[in-house]
């Protein structure tokens, strides 16, 4: 192997690669370490297997020249956004997620990747190792599942809309007077078919945001009048539950978005503050952040446990906590505004803690940074 001594102590790199390569050649994930010149130094079996490429094409060259990491809208990741190079710099592990890498033959496989920093005998970092499997097979079965409900979905839409139709003409009492105990059962129905109808529409809102299937309307806005629209809808929830709404705008800037789809995440994020919190105080600020504006919404409601933090925005995954309160969701109102934020090229921030409550906040770049932000497939709205 290049760089390796033939005797003697040998780096405090090359100590590590001989004692990892053993490990290296018999695992079933991808692994690869590089030195602190992102130099390849070790190149397992598995990998090669994963990309095609061999020990003599890799070893001594530099892992830029041919992974060419992207991530999901084809964006190189091997330089300012590289896990490897991150990993080396904070001297901490990275879970990247799932990017494309290059396999040998041109093509591009989906892995899923993390990487952690190496250190020699001296504690100094020594260079990093990258772990990664091909999720070619899961990622075939999400598309086969989202097509598959998102067919259901347009299927469940139609019949859904002639039932609330009739129910409307009933309790209008277009078929003849009804009883308060007719009426009653008709209205549970109603309510029911409501809350269907808009389980299917946030279904296929997240599919179009995921496809990049949307439509975008972008104008400047002022974040403190969407709030104050969005806090006038929700007064009578909260003084049922004797909740306090609090606000506090700073002078900001506006910013650049999509007027509904902003006022969609507002929506979600107090809405899920007013549900969640049986006693205390609901409290919205604005403020500037470097570049960006912050929105935050803060609860004093039963919060989110620290290990399922990680899972917040994940479509239909509701918090363990979430029973205790009563209130129903269907999981996906978060997935929704982190798919608007990303569009946003903006940020969402979640700090929690169990039973004293959380804090949500949102930052979007301001309309005097940006003049136009693009989406993927804009104007192909279906």
């Amino acid at each position: 192997m290049p760089g390796k001594e033939a005797g003697g102590k040998g780096s405090g790199l090359e100590r590590l690669e001989r004692e990892l390569e053993r490990i290296f050649a018999s695992l079933g994930h991808g692994m690869y370490v590089i030195d602190n010149e992102r130099t390849i130094r070790l190149w397992n079996r598995a990998a090669e297997s994963i990309l095609g490429w061999t020990e003599e094409d890799v070893l001594g060259k530099d892992c830029r020249d041919f992974l060419g990491h992207q991530d999901d809208d084809g964006v190189q990741i091997c330089d300012d956004t590289c896990p490897l190079k991150a990993t080396m710099d904070g001297s901490q592990t990275i879970f990247a997620g799932t990017v494309w890498a290059n396999k040998k033959s041109g093509e591009l496989v989906p892995v899923n990747v993390s990487c952690a920093p190496l250190f020699d005998d001296d504690g100094n970092l020594a260079g990093a190792v990258e772990i990664f499997s091909d999720v070619t097979v899961e990622k075939e079965i999400d598309r086969v599942k989202s097509t598959l409900c998102s067919v259901v979905a347009h299927e469940l839409r139609t019949p859904l809309t002639s039932m609330r139709g009739y129910l409307e003409l009933v309790l209008g009492g277009d078929a003849g007077e009804l009883n308060e105990e007719q009426r009653g059962f008709l209205q549970v129905v109603e309510e029911s078919a409501k809350r269907l109808t808009e389980l299917v529409n946030d279904f296929l809102d997240l599919e179009r945001f995921e496809s990049g299937r949307i439509e975008m309307h972008w104008e400047n806005l002022d974040l403190e009048v969407l709030v104050d629209g969005a806090i006038r809808i929700f007064i009578p929830a909260a003084e049922k539950k004797s909740l306090k709404i609090i606000t506090e705008f700073e002078s900001v800037p506006q910013v650049l978005g999509d007027r509904s789809r902003i006022q969609q995440v507002i929506t979600n994020l107090v809405s899920n503050a007013i549900k969640y919190t049986k006693i205390g105080e609901v409290r919205i600020r604005t403020r500037s952040e470097n570049d960006k504006v912050l929105l935050e919404v803060r609860d004093t409601g039963v919060g989110i446990p620290e290990d399922e933090l990680g899972r917040v925005g994940e479509r239909f995954f509701r918090a363990s906590t979430a029973s205790s309160t009563g209130a129903r969701g269907s999981g996906l109102g978060l997935a929704i505004a982190g798919e608007i934020i990303k569009r946003h090229e903006g940020e969402l921030r979640i700090v929690s803690s169990l039973g004293k409550g959380s804090r949500f906040s949102v930052l979007l770049p301001k309309a005097i940074e940006r003049t136009r932000i693009s989406s993927p497939g804009e104007g192909k709205d279906g």
